[in-house]
């Protein structure tokens, strides 16, 4: 290994398949070694990568690459190993009031929530006036995608939370001060994005062909790179607007529910509120050269940047600080991250042992969701802990209400 490269982080470990290298952080070893190396292997003999993969404590299986990574690489950039869901992320806001003034209408702001945003599969049964003024609504795609049924599609979705590990929570600090977080991506939009480009990347001229069905890549300074390149940070800002209007929405119902409170409007509020995305690529530079760095499930934080690490729903969350080490590209972990399958954890998680693992956080009571019950994914305060080099924690957010998606 090159000496620039060498690293002894407490809990980052180095693994190696095919003569390269992968940096696993993780507080209890590297004992899925065989594992990664099998999830790996298909990208790091392509040559692409460089100098080397960065997996976050949160590791786990996903589309296109494991969750968790970060991807960088030389003059291609790879459409398929951050998957579909492009510029997922999270938004936090601290609002200016206590748990006490909150805590008896919690019951009633989980149905108002409910209510005025819609999760899983469910879209926007009408578009409001201030959805319609967005000025995402102005800027256009240069992939032929936006016929009128996408762009349909595309205003009933802004502003729903999706399902999976989408959530949307009210939360309290160790000062017992109010934050609301939430979870969400772009929906359809970026799946359709994704698919069109590994589609048309098949059509560059002096291809690969084999190569490219092990992994698909578009090569940097042409046309088509460039395209996506472009489309891509529309998607990440179509999802962090249809986050703004969500947190917007979630604002206006703990207004309503409360109007003897003070501070809680939207237009206020909004100012101090905290976004990141963790489903990108973007050019970065590192150990001195220009790279395209690709997160998929992992956070980008630069020296002293806020960031979100979320648990599972009945599990802390933490605001976070990051340490800028360059050894992990500036990254941190995105979440807890999952300790079963959904299937697995249907298997195994029985109904009584979900209702107990939620005690004490308001949600709604329902089996489908079981995949996502505490139990189905990694202890937060081991992958806590085991990123202490990469984040420092700021605030460690207790759940008082849950909204998922099923």
């Amino acid at each position: 290994m090159d000496k620039q490269f060498r690293y002894r982080g407490k809990h980052a470990h180095d693994l190696t398949v095919e003569g390269s290298l992968i940096r696993l952080w993780d507080a209890e070893g590297a004992i899925n070694g065989e594992m990664i190396r099998s999830a790996f292997r298909p990208l790091v003999t392509t040559g692409f990568v460089w100098p080397y993969v960065a997996l976050m404590p949160d590791y786990h299986p996903g589309e296109g690459s494991m969750i968790g990574s970060v991807i960088p690489t030389r003059e291609v950039v790879l459409p398929s190993v951050i998957g579909g869901d492009l510029g997922c992320g999270m938004t936090a806001v601290r609002l200016p009031i206590g748990t006490e003034q909150v805590s008896s209408g919690l019951p009633n702001i989980e149905r108002m929530c409910r209510a005025s945003i819609p999760v899983g599969t469910a879209h926007n049964s009408q578009v409001t006036e201030r959805v319609q003024k967005n000025p995402i609504w102005q800027r256009d795609v240069r992939a032929p995608i936006l016929a009128n049924r996408l762009r349909r599609k595309m205003l009933r979705q802004f502003a729903s939370l999706g399902g999976g590990n989408h959530f949307l929570e009210i939360q309290q600090d160790q000062e017992e001060r109010v934050w609301v977080m939430l979870h969400s991506g772009s929906r359809y939009l970026g799946v359709t994005l994704r698919d069109y480009y590994v589609e048309r990347g098949q059509t560059q001229a002096e291809i690969d062909p084999k190569l490219y069905t092990k992994v698909p890549y578009l090569e940097s300074g042409r046309q088509l790179a460039g395209d996506y390149l472009n489309d891509l940070q529309l998607v990440l800002d179509f999802a962090r607007e249809s986050r703004k209007e969500m947190m917007i929405r979630v604002l206006e119902v703990l207004a309503a529910a409360f109007p003897d409170v003070k501070g809680l409007a939207w237009q206020e509020v909004m100012g101090n509120a905290y976004d990141i995305a963790h489903n990108f690529v973007g050019e970065e530079e590192h150990f001195g050269e220009r790279l395209f760095v690709h997160r998929k499930g992992a956070t980008r934080l630069d020296e002293g940047q806020i960031g979100l690490i979320p648990g599972s729903m009945g599990t802390y969350s933490y605001i976070v600080e990051g340490r800028g080490n360059p050894f992990g590209f500036n990254s941190c972990s995105h979440g807890a991250g999952r300790a079963m399958s959904r299937g697995e954890a249907f298997r195994r998680i029985s109904d009584k042992d979900f209702t107990n693992s939620m005690e004490g956080v308001v949600h709604e009571h329902d089996p489908r969701i079981k995949d996502e019950a505490p139990t189905a994914y990694k202890d937060i305060r081991h992958v806590m802990r085991a990123q202490k080099d990469l984040v420092r924690v700021v605030h460690e957010l207790r759940p008082l209400l849950s909204v998922k998606g099923r």
